[in-house]
């Protein structure tokens, strides 16, 4: 079975890094996509926000010692995970995300790829 995404995109603001109650870190970022349409020759751009968690501890330390500034160009692969919680109001709502945890996942800066996280998951 094959589980995989793969975007380029921009962040829409720095990382949040919460700890968990167990003590391990994470990171979520918000990365957005286009893609664009010509109608009558007009350009029409359709923008879509995916939520990106980051498990892996090489690349939530490099988040955290050189964040990626709003704007920042990225490369994320990952895998997509579906979750529901029952909002304030008793709805129950869906989301997905893509989480970068396991062997094959990165997140890469496309503006400053010298300084992209090593391997050390």
């Amino acid at each position: 079975m094959l589980n995989k995404a793969q975007l380029i995109g921009f962040t829409g603001a720095d990382a949040e890094i919460r700890t968990t109650p167990k003590g391990k870190k994470v990171a979520v970022l918000r990365v957005a996509t286009s893609r664009y349409t010509k109608k009558g020759g007009e350009r029409q751009d359709f923008t879509t926000w995916h939520q990106v968690e980051i498990w892996s501890p090489g690349t939530v330390s490099w988040l955290e010692s050189r964040p990626l500034p709003k704007g920042s160009k990225v490369y994320v692969e990952g895998e997509i995970r579906n979750e529901r919680f029952t909002g304030q109001d008793g709805q129950e709502h869906f989301f997905s995300k893509v989480v970068v945890a396991g062997p094959g996942h990165e997140l890469k800066s496309l503006d400053r790829p010298e300084t992209n996280p090593e391997d050390e998951d």
